[in-house]
Formats: C-alpha cells, sequence, structure tokens
C-alpha cells in the first residue's frame, strides 16, 4: 500500500475513482475533475489530502477539510474494498486533525455505503445527522413563479454585496451546525472564487431590504446548481420560496442544464424539503454524517 499526497496532476484519476464510488452506491457519478480542483483549491493538499495506491492503481482518496466545517470526505474504489483502505484513510485524517488540536471530527459518508458506517461505528463514531441529494430532471421550462405582491426580483448587486451576504447569513442563521462566516471570508470563498457565476446569483427586494437570495452555479457536480437558497425570517411563508427555486430553475434551464441539484439537511427547521418536493425536486441519495471527540 503506497499513500502520497495528490497534485493537480492528479485530479483526473482521483475524480474518476469518487465516480466509480458514486456510481456503486447511488447508480449515478457526479463528481467532475473542475469540482474536485475547486475542492482541492480549499487545502493544503501536503498535508490535507492522501492518495492510496494498491497494485500500482489508484485504491483510495480522502481529504480533511477545515475552511468552514471540519469533515473528511473519503472514497475507496469499489474494486478494492476489503483491503484496509478505509482503514488507513481513516487514520491519516484523524492524525492529522490530532495534529491540528481539531477536537470533534465528523465524517461523511453515504447511507447505502454499510461497510462505511460499520467501519466508522467501530471507531467510536456517532452518526449526527443526514443529509439530502435532492434533484429535478426537467423535460420542459418549470412553471412561471407567482411572486408574491411587493417585491422585485434582480441579478446580484456588486454594490449590494455587503446587504446581499448579510441576508444569505440572517436566513441561515438557525441552521444546524451554522457557524457565521464574515462578509471578508466569504467574498474571498464565494464571489472571489474560482469560475463563480454572479448572474446566477439573484435577490428578491422588498422596497430597500433584501428579503430573499439565491446563488446557483451552472455545471457542478454533472448538472446545474442550487449551491444556496435563503428567505429572511419575516418574509417566510409568503411563497417567496418556491418562486425564488423556480427562478433559479429556468434560469439554469436556459443555460441547457436540464438536471438540477442541491444539498439540504434532512432535519431542516425551516422546512427546506417540503419546498424542493412542491417544487418537484426528489431525493435522488442521502448521506450520514458521524462525528468523534478527539483525544
Amino acid at each position: 500500500m503506497k499513500i502520497r499526497p495528490p497534485t493537480e496532476a492528479d485530479a483526473p484519476q482521483a475524480a474518476e475513482l469518487v465516480r466509480a464510488f458514486e456510481t456503486q452506491f447511488t447508480g449515478a457519478a457526479e463528481m467532475q475533475t473542475d469540482d474536485l480542483l475547486d475542492e482541492w483549491r480549499e487545502l493544503d493538499l501536503e498535508k490535507q489530502a492522501w492518495l492510496v495506491e494498491l497494485d500500482g492503481r489508484l485504491a483510495g482518496y480522502a481529504a480533511l477539510h477545515t475552511k468552514r466545517h471540519t469533515i473528511v470526505d473519503g472514497y475507496v474504489h469499489p474494486k478494492a474494498v476489503g483491503r484496509g483502505v478505509g482503514s488507513r484513510l481513516v487514520d491519516l485524517a484523524e492524525a492529522e486533525a490530532v495534529r491540528r488540536g481539531i477536537g470533534l471530527l465528523r465524517n461523511g459518508v453515504l447511507t447505502s455505503d454499510e461497510r462505511a458506517r460499520e467501519l466508522l461505528e467501530a471507531r467510536d463514531y456517532r452518526l449526527a445527522r443526514h443529509f439530502y441529494r435532492m434533484v429535478i430532471e426537467l423535460e420542459q421550462p418549470p412553471p412561471e413563479p407567482e411572486w408574491p405582491p411587493g417585491v422585485a426580483l434582480s441579478t446580484f448587486d456588486p454594490a449590494e454585496a455587503r446587504e446581499f451576504h448579510a441576508a444569505l447569513e440572517e436566513a441561515f442563521a438557525n441552521e444546524w451546525d451554522h457557524e457565521p462566516e464574515s462578509f471578508e471570508d466569504w467574498k474571498q470563498r464565494r464571489l472571489n472564487a474560482h469560475g463563480a457565476d454572479p448572474t446566477l446569483w439573484f435577490a428578491v427586494k422588498d422596497g430597500d431590504d433584501i428579503a430573499a437570495v439565491l446563488l446557483a452555479d451552472a455545471a457542478r457536480y454533472g448538472m446545474g446548481w442550487i449551491g444556496a437558497i435563503g428567505v429572511r425570517e419575516q418574509w417566510r411563508r409568503r411563497g417567496l420560496g418556491l418562486a425564488l427555486l423556480r427562478h433559479g430553475f429556468a434560469e439554469l434551464y436556459g443555460r441547457g442544464e436540464h438536471v438540477i441539484g442541491l444539498g439540504v439537511d434532512a432535519e431542516n427547521p425551516t422546512g427546506a424539503t417540503r419546498l424542493y418536493e412542491r417544487a418537484g425536486m426528489h431525493v435522488a441519495w442521502s448521506a450520514a454524517l458521524y462525528e468523534k471527540r478527539l483525544a
């Protein structure tokens, strides 16, 4: 077993490993090379990512993400299952987390990956949360949004970036494990990100106030992507979320993205999963988030 850090040149091969893993457990491959490179730009690859090779072939990949939330993301090629690759990746991630002084480590696995769940549970990880990947397949343009009276939709305005960010923060303030993010950090992570396209970001205003925001990305994970949608509390339960979501669908559909997805907390306190179902989305797969206190 050979272990080494990845380089950018490894991205296509590593993405192919992830795609093989996804196909095995979800029936669909999502990870694209560009998506993986975007993730790697937030990592110190020498210390936060590992490739495992067996018999000269890539057998496993894992990364320790610490930018916003501390979480391990790991994959074992279906042909390498049962050869200790997963255990070794967990060892490496835990050791780096301890070196960094991280007290609580989280590890996300697909709910259908029983071996991975058993591995984590045997190492004293405890189930903390479930998350869904929800998607919609559009064979024709989505229904026109029905906007509540008194609001106006606009594309993201750089002059209102701080107000846009503040509305996003407020909308997500009560989400499970939400960690406030400063404007400067958000600007660097999102607005200044490689390939960012704010023409797919939208604000809904009620007078001078931003009531709701949506950030979409074209061609992420092999589909159109709703990165975030949030409605501030005083504007909820007016149909604004559904209208904004349908607008996002229409914009992505117009760019040729007929499959659109997003990720959501299965226990979202605002009832987001019900909103997405009303918009025609369905659960494609679910993931289990495990956590462990480190010494």
